[in-house]
C-alpha cells in the first residue's frame, strides 16, 4: 500500500548525515509517496513502547485516549527535561515532543537524548506542533527530531506513524512519514464540531466529554492569559495562548484558536499595548464559543 503524502519528506536513516536539513519540514517534495507493506500491523501483536511529552493536562488526556483506542499505552511526561530523565532510566520506540514547553522544550530536550543516546540507538521523535516549521528545519534537524505531526492532527494521521514506527523498529532503515498541510476551515466558523468528532475517531460523546472539559478551562485560562499580561510575562502569556491555540484546534473550536495565534504572535515580540485589544477579542470569542457549546450539547440531550 502506498501512501499519498505531501508537504515534508525526507529520508531518516541511520546514518543520519544522509538526511538534508535544508529540505526538512518543507513543501519541496509535495506529492511525493510513502510505500508500506500491505499488511497491518497490530499494536497486541508487537507493543511500541510510547513516551508522550506535553505540558497541557487536556491534550495529554486526548492522547492517551487515542493511543488506547489503537492498542497502545504510553508514559507521559510534562516538560523536556521529565521527558530526558525517562529516557534515561526507560526504553523507548517512539517519542511525541511537543516542542513548547516550561522548565525545558521539545528542541532541546530532543538534543540531549540524542547527546545522551551518543549515535548508539536512535529513538523515533516526532514533534507535535501548532506552529509552521520550515524556517526551523535546519534547527530541528541538527536536534535530532525525524518527522512532526501538525496540530490539529488526526487518527489517521496519527495512525499512520504508529504502524510506520512499527515497521521501522523492524527494518531498522526507515521513510519517514509526514503529514499534510490540514485545510483551515472557513474563517467565520466558530466551532467546526464535525472536525473535532473525526479527530477523535468518530466517537461524538467522547468529543462531547473533552469539549464539555474545555468550556470548564476556558475562563480559568482566559485569567491566566490576563493576569500574565498585566505583570508583563511575555514569556508566560506565549506559552498559555500557544496551550489554548493547540488544544482548541484539536476539538475544533477554530476561532478561539485563531484568536490565540493571534495573542502568541504577538507575544513573541515582546510586550506593546496591541496585547490589550487582542485579549479583548479572545475574551469576546471564548464567552460565544461557551454558549456554542452548552447549546451544541444541550440538543444532543
Amino acid at each position: 500500500m502506498c501512501l499519498r503524502v505531501g508537504w515534508v519528506y525526507f529520508v531518516a536513516t541511520k546514518n543520519l548525515d544522509t538526511r538534508n536539513p535544508d529540505l526538512m519540514f518543507t513543501d519541496q517534495y509535495l506529492g511525493k509517496h510513502v510505500c508500506m507493506s500491505e499488511k497491518p500491523l497490530a499494536a497486541i501483536d508487537s507493543p511500541l513502547s510510547i513516551l508522550v511529552v506535553d505540558d497541557d493536562e487536556l491534550n495529554q488526556r486526548m492522547m492517551r485516549l487515542l493511543l488506547k483506542r489503537e492498542g497502545y499505552r504510553a508514559e507521559f511526561a510534562s516538560n523536556g527535561l521529565q521527558a530526558v530523565q525517562a529516557v534515561k532510566s526507560g526504553s523507548f520506540d517512539l517519542i511525541l515532543m511537543d516542542l513548547q514547553m516550561p522548565v525545558m522544550d521539545g528542541v532541546e530536550a530532543s538534543r540531549q537524548i540524542r547527546a545522551w543516546e551518543n549515535g548508539g540507538s536512535h529513538t523515533y521523535i516526532v514533534a507535535l506542533t501548532a506552529s509552521y516549521l520550515p524556517e526551523k528545519g535546519r534547527e530541528l534537524f541538527e536536534a535530532g527530531l525525524d518527522n512532526y505531526l501538525a496540530k490539529p492532527f488526526d487518527v489517521d494521521h496519527l495512525r499512520n506513524i504508529l504502524q510506520y514506527s512499527l515497521e521501522s523498529r523492524k527494518a531498522g532503515p526507515a521513510i519517514a512519514l509526514e503529514q499534510p498541510e490540514p485545510e483551515p476551515p472557513a474563517s467565520e466558523q466558530l466551532i467546526d464540531f464535525q472536525r473535532g468528532i473525526q479527530q477523535l475517531g468518530g466517537q461524538e460523546n467522547i468529543y462531547k466529554d473533552f469539549l464539555n472539559d474545555l468550556v470548564e478551562e476556558l475562563p480559568g485560562r482566559l485569567e491566566n492569559l490576563q493576569s500574565c499580561y498585566r505583570n508583563k510575562d511575555m514569556e508566560g502569556l506565549y506559552r498559555a495562548a500557544h496551550n489554548l491555540k493547540g488544544v482548541s484546534a484539536n476539538l475544533g473550536a477554530v476561532q478561539i484558536s485563531d484568536h490565540a495565534k493571534r495573542l502568541e504572535k504577538q507575544a513573541s515580540q515582546g510586550y506593546t499595548e496591541s496585547i490589550e485589544p487582542l485579549l479583548t477579542d479572545i475574551s469576546y470569542i471564548i464567552s460565544v464559543s461557551i454558549e456554542a457549546v452548552q447549546k451544541y450539547i444541550a440538543a444532543g440531550k
